[in-house]
């Protein structure tokens, strides 16, 4: 792997740990819930345009994830920033996110957080928004989908419609459109997205082309019982010898006595296959939903071996 490389994603794995805690056309995010083929997940990755794919990105279902942290906070207090920037921060402050940014977070039902980045679905008051952006002194520009607001001299971008939020805080071509090709058409994210299946969050830690692990995401799925919970972990590999390698490397962490003992780790079939473990949830240090995102333990495995 080329050093540039490595620090590439030295850096995007940072972003997603810090974050963490706390199609053809032109499609518009935040359409109903269930709308046409495909999980929450995709619809998401439908909304980031596809030169994002180098980005980590970080999902919630917000809706899902804040029933959770309020049943359970011992087992999913990773997720208690629920993918909201603000609210991450303001849980230290303790300032209100709608006096401050005019946007109720129970008003969210998507979040995804895509390098520094985010985007937020559901439903915002534009009024509101407008009076508290305007407050901290933004100036509002319209535009086709929405209003933009912008300090002069400010490097940070926030485009504001009735029903998403994009907050630009790098030169990532985030907005409230994504015009020609999303993460959804990536092949890579495609294929890793499959693995996933229907999951309530998700995190994808940055796409590299010169790796075995060409891209890999850990994703949450509930049981049955709406509140117990698993992850897996799946890797779009660049070949079948990188397959071998990956999941050799992965089964290290299931011997006896590590922390991921018992689990199963699959190689899938085809020229680049994909690579699967899962591992059920519980309250333990790294076992909790959202844990990888802090810790970086299989991240880093995938990395640096």
């Amino acid at each position: 792997m080329r050093v540039s490389s490595r620090s590439r994603l030295l850096s995007a794995l940072l972003i997603t740990g810090a974050l963490g805690a706390g199609a053809a056309g032109c499609s518009l995010p935040g359409g109903g819930d269930g709308a046409g083929d495909g999980t929450g997940l995709e619809h998401a990755l439908d909304a980031v345009p596809a030169s994002a794919a180098d980005q980590p990105v970080t999902y919630r279902d917000v809706r899902t994830a804040r029933r959770l942290v309020a049943e359970d906070p011992s087992l999913y207090r990773s997720l208690d920033g629920l993918g909201i920037v603000e609210v991450a921060q303001h849980g230290y402050t303790g300032r209100s996110v709608r006096a401050d940014w005019g946007f109720d977070a129970k008003g969210v039902r998507t979040s995804l957080l895509i390098g520094a980045d985010s985007l937020l679905i559901g439903e915002f008051d534009t009024d509101a928004v407008d009076q508290a952006m305007k407050k901290q002194g933004y100036r509002a520009t319209g535009t086709d989908d929405g209003t933009r607001y912008k300090k002069p001299g400010g490097a940070d971008t926030y485009e504001v419609s009735g029903s998403a939020r994009a907050a630009k805080r790098s030169d990532t071509p985030l907005g409230l459109s994504v015009s020609g090709r999303s993460l959804r058409d990536d092949e890579a994210y495609a294929a890793v997205t499959d693995c996933l299946g229907d999951v309530y969050e998700a995190s994808y830690y940055a796409k590299r082309e010169d790796a075995d692990a060409v891209l890999f995401a850990i994703g949450g799925r509930l049981a049955k019982d709406g509140k117990s919970s698993s992850e897996t972990l799946c890797v779009r590999t660049a070949s079948g010898k990188a397959a071998a390698a990956t999941a050799a490397v992965l089964r290290k962490k299931t011997a006896p006595g590590e922390r991921y003992a018992g689990s199963k780790v699959t190689v899938g079939e085809g020229a680049t296959p994909v690579v699967s473990m899962t591992w059920k949830n519980r309250a333990a240090s790294g076992l909790r939903p959202g844990d990888n995102d802090k810790t970086m333990e299989l991240p880093g495995l995938l990395v640096w071996g």
